[in-house]
Order: structure tokens, then sequence, then C-alpha cells
């Protein structure tokens, strides 16, 4: 119970300062009209058409500690799967993005957990919306928004912060050749922001088509 609890709220974290325009922000039926501002950011999505396939993994630590921030800015994969953690969940994921212009792109996600046998589907939006980077998927279980910035042309940084209750993440998508690589941390609940994530989490895909 204890791994389907950190899955759902990885999957379920809502930025606390994207409150007055959650409903608008949450909108994946329609692209939103183009801005002046949106341009800077146009094909930012490209890169990511196509399907993919591989294992996202949450792992944890069971002890961290004292938190370094230069830590959690520079993500590398060591850092998620240090040996010293314990894995807590994986599941399969098939994702498919289509662009469906420069500032809009639509996604399909399908994760199969082998354990349980189960699979769910979900659907969402990576998108430009006067002048910001957004990720909006709706899930079985809820929705989740993540705000987004670049570091390079094949990576994007997504984040996302609540105080009540406490949910932070953080994660680099990153393209290499044929692979898709997913880097990041979260904390949740009761974890206490002055240590290290107690929760890691690392994903790669391969790009089937």
């Amino acid at each position: 119970m204890k791994s389907i609890y950190v899955y759902v709220f990885l999957y379920l974290s809502l930025s606390t300062n994207i409150c007055a325009q959650v409903h608008e922000i949450n909108n994946i039926k329609t692209a939103p009209a183009v801005v002046e501002a949106d341009k800077a950011f146009a094909n930012v999505y490209e890169p990511l058409d196509g399907t993919w396939q591989g294992v996202f993994s949450i792992y944890e630590d069971p002890k961290p500690k004292k938190v370094n921030k230069d830590q959690l800015i520079k993500l590398t994969k060591e850092q998620a799967t240090n040996k010293r953690f314990k894995k807590s969940y994986e599941i399969n994921v098939t994702q498919v993005y289509t662009s469906e212009s420069p500032y809009f792109q639509r996604v399909k996600i399908t994760d199969y957990n082998p354990k349980t046998k189960e699979t769910e589907v979900s659907h969402g939006v990576n998108k430009i919306q006067n002048g910001e980077m957004w990720c909006v998927v709706h899930k079985p279980s809820g929705t989740v928004i993540h705000e987004g910035s670049t570091d390079g042309p094949n990576t994007i940084i997504w984040q996302s912060q609540q105080d009540k209750p406490l949910k932070v993440e953080y994660f680099y998508e990153s393209i290499s050749n044929d692979t898709y690589e997913i880097i990041g941390y979260g904390y949740y609940d009761r974890d206490d922001t002055k240590l290290m994530p107690r929760l890691w989490f690392y994903g790669s895909y391969d790009k089937i088509k």
C-alpha cells in the first residue's frame, strides 16, 4: 500500500502559484491563443514527438542527509538511483506525443503495473500559454500540472510546489538520440525540506517510432 500511496502522490501534484488560473491552464481540449510572448518557445516540445516505451521507477532514501541545494538543481541518474536507496515502485510506460502546432502538443500515457497487472491510461498536453510552459495531464485519479523551463535544446525542467499539504516536485526530461530520460525528486506530506529528498524517480524510454 505504501508504494501505491507514493505513486499517487507523484502524479497528483498541483502548483500553488497557478491556483488563480487553474481552470484555464487545466484545459487540454483546445489550444490557447498564441500571443507574441509564446513565439520564443516555438517547437520546444518537438523533440518529444513520437512513441516512447520504457520503465519508470521510484526510489526511497532511508536516511536523507542535510539538504544541499546545489545538488537539487543539476540532477544526474546517479543521484536518483543511489545504491543505498530502495526501489519502491516500478511501472512500464508507453508515451505517445503528437504536436498539433509549434506551441501545443498532445500526449497519451499508458502505465502498466507488472505486479498488479493493472493498466492506466491518461491524456494530457504540453503547451505554451501566455509565454509560459505547462504540462497538464488528466489521469483517472486526478490532474497533474507542472510549470516548465528549458536547459538547452533537448532538456525541459518541470516543477510544482504546494505548501499545505506539502507537495514539491522537480524533474528533468531530456532527449539524447532515441532515448528519453526522466530524473527527479519529490517532497510529500511530512517530508522535511531541510533534508535531501526522501523520494527520487528515474525513467528511461526508447523511441519505437
